[in-house]
C-alpha cells in the first residue's frame, strides 16, 4: 500500500505541475480578513448535532480552526494544530501506536487518544482494539484541511461510547475551488510533499483528492535527560541519545465524491514511527507500522423542505505492527500485532414541522468482525513463546444505539433542547491462548471469558439557549457520557480472571457558555464547566525482572471545575489576534487520595495567535501557548510479603506511596511563520516556519505506560521548515 500511495502521489504531482501554470487564482475557504466577526460567529457546522446549525444555536462549546489560520500560522502537523486548541494539552511518552496523546479540561487518559471522537469529513477514525483515535492513524496533511471543528464536553448522545470529552471533525472536502501543490524541506530531517485536486463532473458531481507525504527525524534528546537509571542490559552507547529512535514518516490519501444526494469518501493512511517500549532498542529502535483504511458511502435527501433523511454505511480496517529491537543477546519481544475490522451504519431523520420545532431521530449499528492481538515474545519470561488473543472466533462484537434530540423555540430568544441516547454493547466472549516450550515440549494454555456489562445505557442531554439579541448568547447545558472498556482493556477477563471486571466509566457535565460580539471588533467566548467522572479506566504497564505486568483498573473518580475565556480581536483588515486562558482545578475523589494532587492535570493554560498582513499579500503569524506544571501518577506502596508484621491497610499503603516520576515544569512554546503569497507570479507562495522559536524545553510527565523515564519525556526543540507551493483554480 505504501507503493500505491507513492505512485498515485507522483502522478498527481506531475499532473498538477503540468496543468497548474495555465490557470491560477487564490481563494480562501474562510477568509477572515473579508468576513465580519458577526459572520464568523454564525458559521454553519454539523459536527455537534449532525444537522447544519450556526455556532450560536449549538448546545456546546465550540472552537473552529480555518484553513486560513492554519496557513498563516504554518502549523506542520495535526498534533501541532491541536496543541493550540484552548483547553487541550499534549503528553508524549513515545509508546503505544507512536501517537501523541492529549488531555482536555483537566482529564488525561494514559492510553492512546481515546476520550474524544475524531472524524474526517464526518467519518470516524476509531480503531477497535482500544476504542481509540491515534493521530498516527488519522494522518491528515495540514494542507488538506479546510477547517477543524472542535466540540468540547461530553458528546456521547450523538457519537456514543468514545465521545467522553468531545468530538473533533476534520473537514477536507469543502473547498471545491482551489488545487494545490506544495513541497517543503527543513532541519531535523523534515520534508513534505502535498497535492490537492478538486473539480466537477458534468456540474453534478464534485470531487476532492488529497495526498501527502511527511517525514521527520523525530525527537533528539539524551537518555540521561530522561532517567538516572539506564540499565546495563539496554546496551546503550555512552551518552546515548534518542536520535533515530523516534523517526516519523507518514503517507496519506483521501478521495471524496459528492452529488446533490449521494456522497462517497475513502482514505488510506500509513505511518512508520519509532517508539520506545519500556526501554530503547538497538540500531534504529522499535518501529510501529500503522495502516488504516476507511470507506463510507451515504445518501442525504431533503423532502418537502422540512424532512431530511440521511443514511451512511462504512467499513474500517486498522493494523498496528510493532517490531522490536531489544538490546540483549536474545530478543525479549519479536513483534506485537493488532488488527481490527469493523463496519457500521446509521440512519437519521430530521423533521421541522414548524419554525419553532425541530426533532432528530437516528439509529446506529456497528459490528466488529475481527479484533485481535498476536504477540511474539520468546524470552519475555521462562519458556514463553507467543500469545494469540482477542474476539472469539466465529463471533462478532456488536453495538447498537437509538437516539433522539428535540429543540423547541419558546420565543425568538429562548430555546430548550433535550435528547436521549440508548446504547448497548451486548456481552461477548474473549479468547486467550499462550504457547510455552517446556523442555522441548510445546504446551498451550488457553482461556475463554465473557464480558458481563452488556446492559443498555441511557445517556441524557439538556440545554437552554437564550439569545439576548443578535450579538449576545447564553447557553446552559447538562450532559452525560459513558465509556465502556475496550477489547484490549477487557483482556484482563482472561489474563487475570481473579480480578474484577471493568465497569464502564461515567461522566456528567454542567456548563454555562456565553458568546458575544462587542463593538463589531471583538468576540468573547466564556465557559464555566463542572465535570464529575466515576469508574475511570486506567492502564498500567510495568517491566519487572524481565516480566511484563499489564493490568487495567477502575481507578476511582475525579472532579474538575474550570473556566475558559477566549477573545478574538479584529483590529483592522490586516490584524487578527486571539487570546485564550483556561483555569481548571481537578481533584481525585478516590478514598485515600483526597489530599494528593491529581496527576496530569495542569491548573493554568494559555494560548494566543497573532496574524498580521503586510506588504501586499504577505503575512506574519505568531502562535504560542503556556501549559502549567503537571504531577505524575501517585503509586501506592506494596505490602512486604516477607514481613508478617506488615499489616498496613489500603489507605496506609496509599499514604506510604510515591510519585512514579518527577514533576514536569510548566513551559511556553512559540511558533513563527512568514508566508508570501503571489510570490514572483500570481498564486505562487512560500512559507518559512520556525517551530519552538525560543527552543524551550518541553518536558512531559512520566506516565504509567512508560515509567522507565522518571525524569519525563520531551517534545520537539527548534526546527525550521521552508515550503513552496502553487495554488490554481480549475475555472480560469
Amino acid at each position: 500500500m505504501g507503493i500505491y500511495i507513492k505512485i498515485h502521489t507522483s502522478i498527481l504531482l506531475a499532473f498538477m505541475l503540468i496543468t497548474g501554470y495555465a490557470k491560477a487564482q487564490v481563494v480562501d475557504t474562510v477568509n477572515l480578513y473579508d468576513m465580519s466577526l458577526d459572520q464568523l460567529m454564525n458559521i454553519q457546522i454539523s459536527s455537534a448535532t449532525k444537522t447544519s446549525e450556526a455556532v450560536t444555536d449549538i448546545p456546546s462549546s465550540i472552537v473552529i480552526i480555518t484553513r486560513q489560520t492554519i496557513q498563516e500560522q504554518g502549523w506542520q502537523t495535526l498534533e501541532e494544530i491541536l496543541c493550540n486548541v484552548p483547553g487541550m494539552y499534549l503528553i508524549n511518552d513515545y509508546l503505544w501506536f507512536g501517537t501523541d496523546n492529549f488531555g482536555a479540561r483537566g482529564f488525561f487518559s494514559t492510553q492512546s487518544f481515546n476520550t474524544m471522537v475524531i472524524m474526517v469529513n464526518g467519518v470516524t477514525q476509531k480503531e477497535d482494539w482500544y476504542n481509540s483515535f491515534p493521530l498516527s492513524k488519522v494522518n491528515v496533511p495540514v494542507e488538506a484541511i479546510d477547517r477543524i471543528e472542535v466540540i468540547r464536553g461530553p458528546m456521547s448522545i450523538i457519537y456514543g461510547n468514545s465521545a467522553f470529552m468531545g468530538a473533533i471533525n476534520i473537514v477536507t472536502n469543502k473547498n471545491l475551488t482551489n488545487n494545490d501543490v506544495k513541497v517543503a524541506l527543513g532541519s531535523n530531517g523534515n520534508y513534505r510533499t502535498f497535492v490537492r485536486m478538486v473539480g466537477n463532473v458534468s456540474n453534478k458531481i464534485s470531487y476532492t483528492i488529497n495526498a501527502g507525504i511527511y517525514g521527520s527525524d523525530g525527537i533528539n534528546r539524551a537518555y540521561s535527560d530522561m532517567t538516572d537509571h539506564i540499565d546495563s542490559t539496554w546496551n546503550l552507547p555512552q551518552n546515548a541519545r534518542s536520535k533515530g529512535q523516534l523517526t516519523d514518516n507518514r503517507k496519506y490519501i483521501d478521495f471524496s465524491l459528492q452529488s446533490k444526494s449521494f456522497h462517497f469518501s475513502m482514505s488510506q493512511s500509513n505511518t512508520r514511527k519509532g517508539v520506545i517500549d519500556f526501554y530503547p532498542g538497538f540500531d534504529d529502535g522499535h518501529l510501529a507500522e500503522i495502516q488504516a483504511s476507511n470507506v463510507q458511502v451515504g445518501y442525504n435527501k431533503v423532502f418537502a423542505n422540512d424532512v431530511n433523511v440521511k443514511f451512511d454505511i462504512g467499513y474500517y480496517s486498522f493494523r498496528n505492527r510493532l517490531g522490536y529491537k531489544h538490546n540483549s543477546d536474545t530478543t525479549s519481544y519479536g513483534f506485537n500485532d493488532i488488527y481490527s475490522d469493523a463496519a457500521d451504519a446509521e440512519l437519521s431523520l430530521n423533521y421541522k414541522p414548524t419554525k419553532k420545532f425541530d426533532i432528530s431521530i437516528a439509529t446506529y449499528y456497528q459490528t466488529v468482525f475481527r479484533d485481535k492481538l498476536v504477540v511474539d515474545a520468546p524470552n519475555l519470561k521462562n519458556d514463553y513463546i507467543n500469545l494469540d488473543a482477542g474476539l472469539s472466533r466465529n463471533e462478532r462484537k456488536e453495538t447498537w444505539a437509538l437516539y433522539s434530540q428535540t429543540s423547541y423555540s419558546i420565543s425568538p430568544k429562548f430555546t430548550i433542547l433535550g435528547g436521549l441516547r440508548i446504547e448497548q454493547t451486548p456481552s461477548y466472549s474473549i479468547y486467550y491462548a499462550t504457547k510455552f516450550d517446556t523442555l522441548g515440549n510445546v504446551n498451550y494454555i488457553s482461556r475463554k471469558g465473557t464480558y458481563k456489562y452488556g446492559d443498555p445505557f441511557l445517556i441524557p442531554r439538556l440545554a437552554f439557549l437564550y439569545h439576548i439579541n443578535d450579538n449576545h448568547h447564553i447557553k446552559l447545558m447538562y450532559s452525560q457520557a459513558v465509556k465502556q472498556a475496550s477489547m484490549g482493556e477487557n483482556m484482563d477477563i482472561v489474563r487475570h480472571p481473579e480480578n474484577k471486571q471493568l465497569k464502564p466509566a461515567k461522566m456528567e457535565t454542567f456548563e454555562a457558555n456565553y458568546i458575544g460580539l462587542i463593538r463589531n471588533s471583538t468576540i468573547i467566548n466564556l465557559s464555566v464547566f463542572y465535570n464529575n467522572v466515576n469508574n475511570l479506566i486506567s492502564r498500567t504497564n510495568q517491566l519487572v525482572d524481565g516480566k511484563m505486568n499489564l493490568y487495567n483498573t477502575n481507578s476511582g473518580k475525579l472532579r474538575t471545575i474550570g473556566t475558559e475565556l477566549t477573545t478574538d480581536f479584529k483590529l483592522s483588515q490586516k490584524i487578527n489576534i486571539s487570546f485564550s486562558a483556561v483555569y481548571q482545578y481537578s481533584k481525585n475523589l478516590q478514598k485515600g487520595y483526597e489530599h494528593i494532587k491529581l496527576e496530569y492535570a495542569p491548573n493554568l493554560l494559555a494560548y494566543t495567535t497573532i496574524s498580521l498582513k503586510f506588504y501586499k499579500n504577505a503575512t506574519i503569524g505568531l502562535s504560542g501557548y503556556y501549559i502549567g506544571p503537571m504531577e505524575t501518577y501517585w503509586k501506592p506502596d506494596k505490602r512486604d510479603s516477607n514481613n508478617p508484621s506488615d499489616t498496613r491497610t489500603p489507605i496506609e499503603l496509599i499514604r506510604d506511596g510515591k510519585r512514579i516520576g518527577n514533576r514536569a515544569p510548566g513551559y511556553i512554546l512559540t511558533n513563527l511563520n512568514i508566508r508570501f503569497n503571489d510570490l514572483f507570479k500570481k498564486s505562487l507562495y512560500c512559507s518559512i516556519h520556525i517551530h519552538n522559536l525560543l527552543n524551550s524545553d518541553v518536558k512531559f510527565p512520566t506516565t504509567r505506560s512508560n515509567d522507565e523515564f522518571e525524569k519525563g519525556t520531551f517534545g520537539y526543540g527548534r526546527y525550521i521548515t521552508i515550503g513552496i507551493g502553487y495554488i490554481f483554480n480549475n475555472e480560469d
